[in-house]
């Protein structure tokens, strides 16, 4: 048996060109090639795009608690925490700069920080245009200390931040 295989198949081989196996084998092989490559880099593709916006999250969040910390934990001598008519908080507070006093709010899905002085009124964003901002709470822990919480969604992908804020300048209270 293995002698009549073996002249076969040196018959088959000294003669010229491809077999129709031949082909259709490699064929397949190649189809079977291309589609473990492109299933590999769609599944790449996915994680570094689920990579790159937990990157942009969190650099949208830390951005937003370090200007958070910077007005409420270093530049407030008085912190107000209250809620807007939709039940939202909202956090006040004035400065030690004269005159100068900060409110967030979060509306239409985002924080805002309004800036109030002597003879002006601003309202600029605190976050990432194509970020949602959602959860926004803020609550009095004592009369130093501040906790806030925010969730960030971009796409498909969320992540949770939660800070607590040590106000060294000054005092934390609620709304009457």
């Amino acid at each position: 048996m293995k002698e009549k295989f073996a002249a076969i198949w040196c018959d088959w081989k000294n003669k010229q060109g491809f077999l129709i196996a031949e082909l259709q084998l490699s064929l397949a092989a190649a189809a079977l090639l291309m589609v473990l490559i492109y299933g590999s880099s769609v599944t790449v593709w996915q994680n570094c795009r689920k990579a790159v916006l937990d990157i942009q999250l969190q650099d949208a969040g830390r951005y937003m608690l370090s200007v958070l910390e910077k007005d409420l934990t270093y530049d407030s001598v008085l912190i107000t925490v209250s809620k807007d008519f939709r039940g939202a908080a909202k956090v006040g507070c004035r400065t030690v700069f004269g005159g100068k006093s900060y409110l967030y709010t979060l509306e239409n899905n985002g924080l805002y920080k309004q800036t109030q002085t002597a003879g002006t009124k601003g309202k600029n964003p605190l976050y990432i245009p194509d970020c949602k901002v959602m959860d926004w709470q803020v609550q009095k822990v004592d009369d130093r200390t501040l906790k806030v919480e925010f969730t960030l969604q971009k796409q498909t992908r969320r992540q949770h931040f939660k800070r607590l804020f040590y106000c060294l300048n000054g005092k934390v209270q609620d709304a009457a």
